[in-house]
């Protein structure tokens, strides 16, 4: 095989299509975007966040192709451009002639952008995952909270929980007796640490991230080792004001504005972890130093408004982690995990110290997918 590996230019199409052809018809569910154009965060001027796609050619055949979605991060106390490494899709696999190219595919990606990341996988053992750990990158998972709101909804209706005839009946037994929200009510109240304080923190919903976001960003950037920028014109192009799924919430204590934070309201269907529960989902945030349980308080007390039958969220750095539990979120397992490249790792030592100041959510990589 003569592969190469180049950007994907219009006349590529016909080629990516059938590329897609050919895995769908042996059982993958994969595919690889079959327009040049992102549609998501395509280039634009003046904004430091954006998606380009290259593709693995066989000849005129495609046999492969990533993402690289560059974006201006807070790293090492300045500001520099890395990139996520996203959706790897190979040929290999469903036909094994092709298994080079997953490997190709990385080792391209390290020589256009050495400070790369990966973000979500699923799991360690996930082949892009395996294939990380070849090359060298430190994997950490980024914690799953979440609070039950509706405990009877949560029983009857979590699906990761109800997978066995003998689960579904006892949860369905737990639920009909009132013994589930007597339990998780009390599971939260014992762990709400911030609730006598929360009431000095308050929330307005806003159309856009205005001046404010930009204060905010200014004020909190120091305090972490990797944070992507979070100015008002990233936000904007993350969460558009014509995107109305996203709610914007600024959350002020006692008329300051003192953080932000994104969130949704998503009315599952058939998911395969949440069923049919309408889950709400704190996505991004950021706040003043100190000040990140009052912006989860007011997040959570707008969620609560709603009537979701549960909120989760996938934090890493520290002090977002103790935010979450000071407000009674309890902690599960996660399917979300961090991946650092060796050069960008290098960039963050000590290590361990740094990844615990690394301000990762589901607002960055792929976005919130499948929230």
């Amino acid at each position: 095989m003569g592969l190469s590996i180049e950007p994907f230019l219009p006349e590529h199409a016909e080629a990516v299509q059938a590329f897609n052809r050919r895995l769908e018809a042996r059982g993958s569910t994969f595919r690889f975007p079959d327009t040049p154009v992102p549609t998501w965060l395509p280039p634009q001027d003046g904004v430091p966040v954006y998606q380009e796609y290259f593709l693995v050619r066989d000849r005129e055949a495609v046999r492969g192709g990533y993402i690289l979605k560059p974006q201006a991060f807070w790293v090492d106390g300045t500001v520099r451009m890395i990139a996520d490494y996203r959706l790897p899709v190979s040929e290999g696999i469903v036909d094994p002639r092709h298994a080079i190219v997953g490997m190709l595919t990385l080792k391209d990606a390290m020589k256009r952008q050495p400070l790369l990341f990966g973000l979500g996988m699923g799991s360690p053992e996930e082949p892009v995952a395996r294939l990380l750990k070849i090359f060298d990158f430190p994997i950490v998972p980024c914690p799953f909270y979440f609070r039950i709101i509706r405990p009877k909804r949560f029983l009857q209706g979590i699906e990761f929980l109800r997978r066995s005839n003998v689960q579904r009946k006892l949860l369905d037994l737990v639920a009909a007796s009132g013994a589930g929200w007597v339990a998780m009510k009390a599971a939260h109240r014992v762990r709400n640490r911030y609730k006598q304080e929360a009431s000095r923190f308050s929330w307005s919903e806003e159309m856009t991230f205005g001046p404010w976001a930009d204060a905010i960003w200014e004020s909190a950037k120091g305090a972490y080792a990797l944070c992507a920028v979070r100015s008002r014109v990233v936000l904007d192009t993350l969460y558009p004001p014509e995107e109305n799924r996203f709610t914007r919430l600024k959350v002020s204590e006692e008329g300051m504005t003192v953080g932000w934070a994104v969130v949704l309201d998503t009315r599952m269907r058939n998911h395969r972890q949440f069923g049919n529960l309408r889950v709400g989902s704190i996505v991004d945030c950021l706040a003043l130093p100190g000040r990140e349980a009052g912006v989860i308080a007011g997040a959570t007390h707008f969620m609560e408004g709603r009537k979701v039958d549960l909120i989760v969220s996938n934090q890493l750095q520290r002090d977002w982690c103790h935010a979450f539990v000071a407000n009674g979120y309890l902690h599960g397992p996660t399917n979300f995990y961090f991946a650092v490249s060796p050069a960008l790792g290098k960039l963050l030592q000590p290590l361990e110290e740094c990844l615990e100041q690394t301000h990762m959510t589901r607002g960055d990589g792929d976005g919130p997918i499948n929230l």
